[in-house]
């Protein structure tokens, strides 16, 4: 005689409940890797207090056997033989019933780094994306300033429909020369965004070869002009840079400074620009080979200035 054995695995059940009716906005399996479940959670918490709702979590072989057990719960809470799911309630997942989708694939960790600056001094900024409780950390900013631009590019990131990284994640900048003050240090978002998602890879590290960016990011993933973003392309231009993305409302601006300007509206804009290798000129060594389109390999220079392949294309640049 043999039984058959469908497996429990853990649901999140977000909605409202309603007094004598529960209100189902949303149904699905939870992450089966702990950080992930956890970090999950909290943002799913957040979002669903912020909206008047609360989270709950039910073990069940379907989504639909889950919320029915939460709703059988509720409705002994309460002593309400009536109390069911709400006419408002989203059903599509309760009654999709689908099966649970296989493990996610490991997170990726790497390390990425690129160039921006301030109105003071030019910035190296390293990415990294490492093993370990998931956090954000960004090293070399003044005092006040790390959680304020820890704020603006996660929230830029989510708010673009990309992935944040549930890794421990550590950007460090480093000042080109003399150490800047603190004035206008959310131009340096973009850039920190970008390595970041590089470093997690989200996006291949070396299309960040070749450009710099200046640019602070909106809460909702817009790129902004920055204090004093004119200065500021000049003291990155002359570190020797010759393209940078800006905001594209500062395009003749930064255009002044003898660089070539590339405009961006939003962050998904500038990761267009960067794995399309639109910041390198027409013609370069590196992405068209012969006139053919190529992936694109970083230069790498020679002891005395550009790699051969590049100086072979200069007056094409």
């Amino acid at each position: 005689m043999s039984t058959n054995t469908i497996e429990t695995r853990e649901f999140i059940i977000v909605g409202q409940e309603r007094g004598a009716s529960y209100c189902l906005w949303d149904v699905a399996p939870a992450p089966t890797d702990p950080t992930k479940r956890a970090t999950v959670l909290e943002e799913i918490g957040v979002d669903a207090m912020d909206a008047m709702g609360s989270v709950h979590t039910e073990h069940a072989t379907s989504a639909r056997e889950a919320v029915d057990r939460l709703v059988n719960e509720l409705r002994e809470q309460a002593g309400i033989g009536s109390y069911g799911l709400d006419a408002d309630s989203q059903l599509d997942n309760y009654e999709a019933d689908a099966p649970a989708p296989a493990a996610s694939e490991p997170e990726p960790f790497g390390l990425a780094h690129t160039l921006s600056a301030t109105r003071d001094s030019g910035y190296q900024i390293h990415a990294s994306s490492l093993p370990g409780l998931p956090c954000f950390n960004v090293d070399g900013l003044p005092v006040r300033s790390p959680n304020e631009t820890r704020d603006r590019v996660r929230a830029g990131v989510t708010n673009s429909d990309l992935d944040w990284p549930t890794a421990n994640v550590l950007v460090r900048l480093t000042p080109i020369g003399e150490g800047g003050s603190s004035v206008g240090t959310s131009g340096l978002d973009l850039a920190i965004a970008c390595s970041v998602l590089a470093a997690a890879g989200q996006l291949p590290a070396d299309c960040l070869a070749g450009a710099a960016m200046v640019g602070e990011l909106g809460l909702d993933g817009a790129v902004r002009v920055p204090y004093d973003l004119t200065t500021t392309v000049s003291r990155i231009a002359a570190d020797g840079t010759t393209a940078i993305l800006v905001p594209r409302a500062a395009v003749d601006d930064a255009a002044t400074a003898g660089v070539r300007a590339i405009g961006v509206d939003n962050l998904n804009e500038a990761l267009a620009v960067l794995t399309g290798h639109w910041h390198h000129p027409d013609g370069c060594a590196h992405c068209t080979p012969d006139g053919d389109a190529a992936p694109h390999q970083p230069c790498t220079p020679a002891p005395n200035g550009q790699c051969p392949a590049c100086d072979a294309n200069a007056a094409s640049f």
